[in-house]
């Protein structure tokens, strides 16, 4: 009777072990996934750095009143715009509808950004703690995934094309200011 007392406390040891086993590993599993979330958050964040917002807004309102002033001029003078001149302005006027853009979507971005970087931190803590079975974590996790892949997206699409049109924006400001100056003659 001894003996089959301890064999069966040997077994439930074992089983006990085994079960532990598995926590740890779903447990580092989710804390892998958390951490996958957690980067493109930072990612997100190093966008925001990149783009300075009252920078943005101040090239909004330039090319607003130059755009303004030259076609103001150009009707003036009845000057239709070709070539060269003509995909200037064009692409002058899409760097202007991209900085609005940006400028509509920063703030929400980053108010997003913080909201999910909360929301992983605490779901990672919970994840720590073990304080919810497999099936909610993955609900919990699904919907974050969504939220920040949602979030990622809009980021790369807003404030991606604003850092990457720099170069854009130089050499277009400085040919409108000289198409600018040639009509105030």
């Amino acid at each position: 009777m001894f003996k089959l007392l301890i064999y069966l406390f040997i077994v439930l040891t074992f089983f006990s072990n085994c079960n532990n086993g598995a926590t740890d590993f779903e447990k580092q599993a989710e804390l892998q996934y958390l951490d996958t979330l957690n980067s493109r958050l930072l990612f997100v964040e190093s966008l925001l750095k990149k783009v300075d917002l009252s920078d943005i807004e101040d090239r909004k309102e330039i090319i607003e009143n130059n755009l303004l002033f030259c076609e103001t001029k150009l009707k003036e003078k009845d000057i239709e715009p070709e070539g060269e001149i003509e995909r200037t302005l064009q692409e002058y006027k899409g760097l202007g509808k991209l900085y609005t853009y940006t400028i509509s979507n920063y703030k929400p971005i980053v108010m997003q950004l913080e909201e999910l970087f909360i929301q992983v931190k605490t779901l990672k803590e919970s994840a720590n703690a073990k304080d919810y079975n497999k099936d909610i974590f993955k609900q919990y996790f699904n919907r974050e995934k969504a939220d920040v892949l949602k979030l990622y997206d809009l980021a790369i699409n807003t404030l991606n094309p604003c850092i990457e049109t720099e170069s854009v924006f130089t050499r277009r400001q400085q040919e409108v200011e000289e198409l600018a100056e040639n009509l105030k003659k």
